[in-house]
């Protein structure tokens, strides 16, 4: 059996993993808003980007041209955004067009390595964005981070298709052993900004037992700042409605997995 030297993670007191059961569903977004909100309220914060083959956080957080380092000792440096940590397979490329061509074994043991090779420090919470599904890099976190995983999100849109895969991911969390914190309906309206009117666009929806933690509707002003990698000047300086939502989502999980810090 393969194993992990995780000393590095020592110091990390939280880690909290965001999931999808498909793409196309904001967890990226999510992961870096919640990273963000969780900043804002004042801890210590880690992203790490376990999406190999589709990474999207060092874009969204407008250092997708940048790289991490090293220390003395060999550890990798996370990069440093806005005072988080920030650790991504992208940040290792010489070449951002280049694809992550690699089969399951080999996945697990580069996650493993990105991870007990990062020099994470003090963190009161690393959110993971993991990539679409369930399959070889959520087993590697949920079978060797275990200790340390306190629980997931799951990040769904509205519509009876997302709802069914949905439940595929809270099988798998109940199978691996993860607590499911609840989820967050992303896209989940659009309010017309002349007359203020609710427009649903992808249909109602029903998280049959699932804790809805916020529901967030769609922005054309958010996807250009997504677009454009300005996702922390969008919500600190634009759109402090949708950060103090974020805020709340990130209050109620810590609530749940730390109790102290609150």
């Amino acid at each position: 059996m393969m194993r992990a030297d995780l000393r590095n993670l020592k110091d990390v007191r939280n880690i909290v993993a965001v999931m999808s059961g498909k793409g196309g569903v904001g967890k990226s977004f999510v992961s870096a808003a919640l990273a963000i909100a969780f900043r804002e309220l004042g801890y210590s914060v880690a992203i790490l980007d376990a999406d190999i083959h589709g990474p999207s956080i060092p874009w969204m957080l407008g250092v997708e041209s940048g790289s991490m380092g090293a220390s003395i000792d060999g550890s990798i440096v996370p990069l440093d955004v806005d005072g988080i940590a920030v650790a991504s397979f992208e940040l290792l490329l010489p070449s951002r067009e280049s694809p992550i061509v690699w089969r399951g074994p080999l996945k697990t043991r580069a996650i493993l390595e990105l991870v007990s090779k990062t020099s994470w420090g003090y963190r009161d919470f690393m959110v993971v964005d993991m990539p679409p599904g369930t399959g070889d890099e959520h087993l590697t976190i949920a079978q060797f981070l275990k200790p340390f995983v306190k629980g997931a999100v799951l990040v769904l849109t509205p519509g009876d298709l997302v709802l069914h895969v949905v439940r595929k991911a809270r099988e798998f969390l109940k199978g691996v052993g993860i607590d499911l914190l609840g989820a967050i309906v992303n896209m989940a309206y659009f309010r017309c900004p002349v007359c203020g009117t609710i427009h649903k666009i992808f249909g109602e929806y029903s998280a049959e037992d699932i804790q809805i933690l916020a529901e967030i509707p769609i922005k054309p002003e958010l996807a250009q700042a997504i677009n454009r990698g300005e996702i922390i000047k969008y919500l600190k300086s634009f759109d402090r409605e949708l950060l103090e939502t974020f805020i709340e989502v990130a209050k109620k999980i810590a609530s749940k997995v730390a109790p102290s810090t609150t």
